[in-house]
């Protein structure tokens, strides 16, 4: 790690040197330091949407994504801001998506943060993990790729913590949306975007500005695009959506709203992938949820809802605890099915101990895996209800 460390240190020294001036160039195969990787992604971009067009009009962005969680991270924030500066220089409009300016724009640029394997030679090498920022451009009449391009980061502190709407999500959210939207970033130039990203767009819209709307605290305004999407026929079919008029009603003290939502975010969330990954926060070696008193107001609130649900609705469901990659693999697993079983003894449910079994995983079935314990690996640290067959109880 050392060498491999110094290595990339020697390139950073060049790449300072070697980026005063912009051009189009190829993407870097090695890692760079965070803002000289984003200026070369962005660069690279932007140019080649110059050469590909004979007559530029705006362009939309969609906020980069974890690849990992599907939340909009504050280093997404960042690099939408890099993008943003970079296409003033060049004279290229460009602004994040919103449903007036797709309506204005030839062109959606969207991307993803992946942490994932890494290695400077072949695939017999020994890989670490590092950030990986994949983007693409799609032209919205043909739904071809135009631009692609993608760059490692030198970096491993990138600012992970979500931001304000998904930070204030009683869930995880990442579903068949994101996946297609991690196959587009990956695609070459002259490819098709994939279906269910390209097909989502004009949703894709209203949600971001839903969001920004929350994000600056406008909540009123925010509630009237959630309740718009509630009734579009894509719309009505994401989490986001119901996660968003849970949220927003809470904020405006609209309890019984909000406890609506809440019931109509579980019934997609299962309906659409079958599980529940809620956000319950463990204390350090504990089965006791995190000492937060807001937290355990929401808390209080998650749970009472999904009991409900659960009473309403005659299924069965494992209830599987996980612990990020830090510490023994045993006492993690012995850790995590504790806090499965302590989170099963707190749902007010018929027939609990028919209806359900608790599983502890540990580590075993880790999305990120760094072992970093911050809101990098927070989805590693997650409470899953996967809804089973009850013979499997």
């Amino acid at each position: 790690m050392y060498y491999l460390q110094r290595f990339f240190a020697i390139l950073l020294l060049i790449s300072l040197f070697s980026c005063v001036q912009y051009t189009q160039q190829t993407s870097s195969k090695y890692p760079l330091e965070f803002n000289i990787a984003i200026n070369n992604l962005a660069n690279d971009l932007l140019i080649q949407i110059k050469n590909n067009t004979l007559q530029l009009t705006n362009i939309a962005l969609d906020p980069f994504a974890d690849a990992n969680s599907g939340e909009i991270v504050k280093v997404s924030r960042q690099i939408e801001q890099i993008i943003f500066n970079r296409a003033k220089n060049l004279n290229i409009p460009i602004a994040r998506i919103t449903p007036q300016n797709l309506r204005e724009s030839q062109y959606i640029m969207s991307g993803i943060i992946d942490f994932t394997d890494y290695s400077v030679g072949n695939a017999t090498d020994k890989t670490e993990k590092y950030y990986k920022v994949s983007a693409s451009v799609i032209d919205l009449q043909t739904g071809k790729i135009i631009a692609n391009s993608s760059s490692w980061i030198l970096n491993l502190d990138l600012d992970h913590t979500p931001t304000a709407f998904y930070q204030d999500s009683p869930i995880y959210m990442k579903d068949n949306r994101i996946e297609s939207l991690i196959n587009t970033a990956r695609k070459g130039i002259d490819e098709l975007a994939d279906k269910v990203y390209y097909d989502s767009i004009d949703i894709q819209a209203l949600l971001v500005k839903a969001e920004t709307d929350y994000e600056k605290a406008n909540y009123d305004q925010a509630l009237k695009l959630f309740q718009q999407a509630s009734k579009h026929s894509d719309g009505k079919n994401l989490m986001r959506t119901y996660a968003g008029l849970y949220e927003t009603n809470l904020k405006l003290d609209k309890i019984e709203a909000a406890e609506n939502a809440f019931i109509q975010l579980l019934a997609t969330s299962v309906r659409e992938n079958n599980n529940l990954n809620i956000k319950f926060l463990f204390q350090v070696n504990s089965t006791e949820f995190i000492d937060d008193p807001k937290l355990k107001a929401d808390y209080k609130l998650w749970l009472k809802m999904i009991a409900k649900y659960f009473n309403d609705n005659n299924q069965c469901f494992h209830i599987v605890g996980h612990s990020s990659n830090t510490g023994n693999s045993a006492y993690n697993k012995k850790l995590s099915l504790k806090r499965a079983k302590s989170f099963q003894s707190k749902l007010q449910i018929a027939n609990i101990q028919i209806r359900s079994k608790a599983v502890g995983k540990g580590f075993v079935d880790n999305i990120v895996g760094s072992g970093t314990d911050d809101a990098r690996d927070a989805v590693d640290r997650r409470v899953e209800i996967m809804v089973v067959n009850c013979s499997m109880i």
